[in-house]
């Protein structure tokens, strides 16, 4: 155990370093932690003011108290920054926990409570290159006009209720060279107004993009290298663009959705295929080896599979039951993909009926390993 001595001698060490290096070392912690070191000596009280990154990583909001708290700190600490002459952010993160359904009402929206204010400055931040936030309501009053975000790559936004669907696209456009764009738990209100989505995004190269019910053109994603999405009967974006750069698709599987899709993809190589936990469960314990009944055939094959894709992997392989389209989709991939080298099922149950179904399946391919796990 080390004496007060030694843990008094460590700090002095540390205080020797450079300022720049202190910065640095303190842009690894969240923004609460680093505030603290400001008591350690004249040296450290405003060291934290210059590090490039606001970390508000798991705040706890409470109650009303606890919401109007929290925005007189986050609106402090821009306010103390900008006053020792550092208008400099590099990343901004703010991410609230919610734990009852009465903080749900605070976060997202009710005329009756207070949710905190969003700190509007950031979005009008040059400099700021990673942005994430997580469970906020983007209000009316979003000053939609005031954002301009030129030097930002990174974009997350998780569990965000938008008060009109325009607003997300209209941020995206502020974005001119996003790199990396994630979306989970987007939620929005329809509208009338319409927005070009014309060369918006050009610079993307990865999306995820899962339980969005705010209007997003996929067209904008034109230029994907990655993609994971996920679609449904509730979300089922029609206006899918062909994909002339993307090689890595992650999608939940349906027949009809997945061979959509892959029409659109021609440059595709790695395809992974995964089931909702909520698909309803249907066990077809009558599929037999060229078993095709009720089952459309497709008209072509994508050209992905004949030229481009090596790797499929197909999750919770009958999850919800051995169902006759998920079979006969691995079935279809096996039998049309001409340069596959891995084939990989995941299932929990029915291991032994999938191996037979599929390892009598004819391959395009000669170099295809199937593995079922």
């Amino acid at each position: 155990m080390s004496s007060p001595e030694n843990s008094t001698a460590t700090v002095d060490r540390i205080g020797t370093l450079p300022d720049e290096i202190l910065i640095h070392i303190l842009s690894f912690v969240p923004t609460k932690q680093a505030f603290t070191t400001s008591i350690l000596s004249k040296r450290w009280i405003h060291l934290w003011r210059y590090v490039p990154i606001l970390d508000f990583t798991e705040t706890n909001l409470e109650d009303r108290d606890s919401v109007i708290r929290f925005e007189e700190f986050i609106f402090s600490v821009i306010r103390s920054r900008h006053s020792a002459g550092n208008h400099s952010i590099n990343t901004f993160i703010l991410d609230i926990q919610r734990h009852s359904s009465r903080l749900h009402a605070l976060v997202f929206g009710n005329s009756n409570t207070i949710a905190p204010e969003f700190p509007i400055p950031i979005l009008g931040s040059t400099t700021l290159v990673v942005l994430k936030l997580a469970s906020f309501d983007m209000g009316a009053d979003l000053f939609l006009n005031l954002i301009t975000l030129p030097s930002l790559k990174t974009l997350h936004l998780k569990n965000i209720n938008f008060d009109q669907d325009e607003h997300l696209l209209l941020i995206l456009q502020k974005c001119p060279i996003l790199e990396y764009l994630q979306l989970s738990n987007i939620y929005g209100h329809s509208s009338y107004y319409w927005i070009s989505d014309d060369n918006t995004l050009t610079k993307l190269k990865r999306a995820d993009i899962t339980i969005c019910y705010c209007y997003f053109p996929m067209k904008a994603l034109s230029n994907l290298e990655f993609l994971r999405i996920q679609l449904s009967e509730d979300y089922h974006p029609y206006d899918f663009p062909t994909f002339n750069n993307l090689t890595h698709l992650v999608v939940n599987y349906d027949w009809d959705i997945v061979v959509q899709v892959l029409q659109h993809c021609p440059k595709l190589q790695s395809l992974d295929l995964y089931q909702l936990q909520g698909d309803y469960w249907k066990d077809d314990e009558d599929i037999a080896d060229d078993d095709q009944e009720n089952w459309a055939y497709p008209k072509s094959v994508p050209t992905c599979l004949s030229l481009n894709l090596t790797t499929c992997t197909m999750r919770d392989f009958a999850f919800a039951g051995l169902q006759r389209n998920h079979v006969m989709l691995a079935r279809f991939i096996l039998k049309n993909a001409k340069v596959l080298e891995t084939m990989t099922i995941w299932c929990s149950r029915k291991r032994s009926k999938i191996e037979k179904l599929l390892s009598s399946c004819p391959r395009a391919s000669a170099k295809c390993q199937l593995s079922i796990y």
